[in-house]
């Protein structure tokens, strides 16, 4: 069963201790430590954390699915 709890916290903290890192790339970091999470929840917290200008809003169906594969345990 897939974990339905983003990690905030955890996600703040990647943040703080790399602030030169997009929200992109920490929210990348954060799903990769924490497997398991289920695609409503990694769609949900990706539009609430990931800022819009980092990405072009055409690709955002094949960066959730990246990212869906990333906490799946497989890689970029």
């Amino acid at each position: 069963m897939k974990n339905a709890r983003f990690p905030i916290e955890e996600f703040k903290e990647t943040q703080r201790l790399n602030p030169y890192w997009s929200s992109w790339i920490c929210f990348c970091q954060t799903i990769w430590k924490r497997n398991g999470l289920s695609k409503k929840t990694i769609r949900k917290y990706f539009d609430t954390l990931v800022e819009g200008d980092e990405y072009d809003k055409n690709d955002r169906k094949n960066l959730l699915i990246q990212l869906y594969a990333l906490s799946d345990g497989q890689s970029l």
